[in-house]
Formats: C-alpha cells, structure tokens, sequence
C-alpha cells in the first residue's frame, strides 16, 4: 500500500516528486473539507436523514479538489459532456474521487462499487483506464448491453483536448456523516464487466492533521 511518510515509486513517476509530495497533502486537505461542508449542509437542514449530506458531499468531492489543486503545476479541469462536475486533470490522469465506504476499516480493493461509482467514473475507466488482465469474450449473437452500446466518443474528444495520453487515478475514501473523513486511498483499477474492479496499485494517503491515520492494509 505505500510508505506512509513519503511518495511512493508509482506516484513519483506518475506525477514527479514535487507534485507528488504537494498531492498527498492537497488531495487528502479537499477531500476532508468537501466531507465537512456536507456535514453542515446535513446540520443545517436539521433532518435526521442523510439527504443532505450524500449529494453535498458528491458534488464537493469534485468541486473542492480542484479548488485544492489548481494553483499546482500541470492541472486543469475538464467539464465533460452531461455532467454537473469539472473532472480534475493532473498531468494527463482524471483524478476520479469516489466515496467507497462509510468506515475506515474497509480497504479500497475490497470494496463493492455501488452508485458512487457513478456512470462518469465508468465511462472514464472504460476509455481511459487500465486494460483488464482477462475480459470474457461476448457469446455470438449476443446483443450489447446498453452500457456497451452507449456513445463515448464526445467524451473522448472532450478529454483528449486537455490531456494527451489520459489515465484514470482512482481517488477513494471512506467518510460518514457522524465521524467525517475516515480514510484515503488512491490507485489504479480496471473496470471488468461493467460493475466490477480489478486492482493495480493502491496506497494509503495520509489523512489531514488532527485526523487520525489507519494503519495501512497489507
């Protein structure tokens, strides 16, 4: 999963050293802030419900982490065709926020993706993200699913303007409305039958200062 205090060789050569080092502590910074305006969002509308907190915290987790890394070298944001966010580019990857659990004992790779993983985020992993180490070859005759026939070229097109060669990172973490941000993760994932993940690299990042970090998995 990494090392705790330093970027790993995976991020380094991703990202450089510098950036890498800034990302591990900006990324972590937006994700906690986004989680805490939910979290008021959630006060503020007095209900004992999270109606308010689950879609505040969806739209800041993207809004929030570019407001966090905009100042730093090589990023833009892209607003793809449909979509309500702005999709942070860092030097050619899509950093993808995704909220995969509601506790901070659940490791990334074990996860189920479920509607936070939203039809975005899979369009992007389907067009940009690593390719499956084993795909299930379609039975003759069989017709694609609407998932397979949807258009994503206007995607592409959109994204391949303001990157030249994408790559998706994954960035998951586990948050709830009582106890905030919980955990940070990022890495990369291929996407195999259109609701299942096949981990590549995965790493802890730290959590922001008065947040408690998790001991990484193994």
């Amino acid at each position: 999963m990494g090392i705790a205090g330093w970027p790993s060789e995976w991020s380094v050569r991703k990202f450089g050293p510098t950036l890498a080092v800034s990302l591990r502590r900006e990324i972590p910074a937006a994700l906690h802030r986004a989680v805490e305006l939910a979290r008021g969002a959630r006060e503020a509308s007095e209900l004992d419900t999270d109606h308010a907190f689950g879609p505040v915290r969806w739209k800041q987790q993207y809004e929030v982490l570019h407001e966090h890394l905009r100042e730093l070298p090589d990023v833009t944001d892209v607003h793809p065709p449909g979509a309500q966010v702005r999709v942070t580019i860092c030097r050619d990857h899509l950093l993808l926020p995704w909220r995969y659990a509601k506790r901070a004992d659940v490791d990334i790779r074990d996860a189920r993706p479920g509607r936070d993983l939203s039809r975005l985020i899979r369009d992007l992993l389907v067009l940009f993200g690593p390719e499956p180490s084993h795909e299930e070859v379609p039975l003759p005759m069989m017709p694609r699913s609407p998932e397979e026939a949807r258009d994503r070229e206007p995607l592409r097109e959109i994204v391949e303007q303001f990157a030249a060669r994408p790559e998706v990172v994954l960035v998951g973490f586990a948050c709830n409305s009582d106890a905030g941000l919980l955990r940070v993760s990022w890495g990369e994932a291929a996407l195999i039958r259109g609701n299942e993940l096949e981990w590549g690299h995965v790493e802890d990042l730290p959590l922001p200062v008065g947040r408690s970090p998790r001991r990484p998995a193994g």
